[in-house]
């Protein structure tokens, strides 16, 4: 009877003690696990925030382009791109620079031989 009472008397880690040590390093692993899975979620949340504001400012800024598109697409638009910028003329039209030198001004003339718009 003096061995069994010695026996029970020893506590629970002593007797196990791989077992104990097994459990200490799981939860030690699993910690580990979650905080750096923690970390990961955070740094995926600030980048899908980055994006979604990304994709807002390129969102307006392909409605601005629209915009501008549907305005410089139209018939008037053209002509008078076509006008100031190229310098065309329509068939039959005549058009006067007026060019100012130092001493003389000159009129030049345009005619619709040289630039044409169709």
């Amino acid at each position: 009877m003096g061995r069994f009472s010695l026996r029970k008397k020893t506590s629970f880690i002593k007797r196990h003690k791989i077992l104990v040590f097994s459990l200490v390093i799981i939860l030690v692993y699993v910690g580990v696990t979650l905080v750096r899975q923690e970390i990961k979620m955070r740094e995926y949340y600030a980048k899908e925030k980055f994006c979604q504001e990304k994709i807002f400012l390129l969102q307006e800024e392909v409605e601005i382009a629209r915009q501008d598109l549907d305005k410089i697409s139209s018939a008037e638009s053209i002509e008078r791109i076509a006008r100031e910028k190229l310098k065309m003329v329509k068939p039959n039209e005549i058009i006067y620079i007026i060019q100012e030198d130092e001493e003389s001004v000159e009129d030049v003339e345009i005619s619709s031989d040289d630039v044409s718009i169709e």
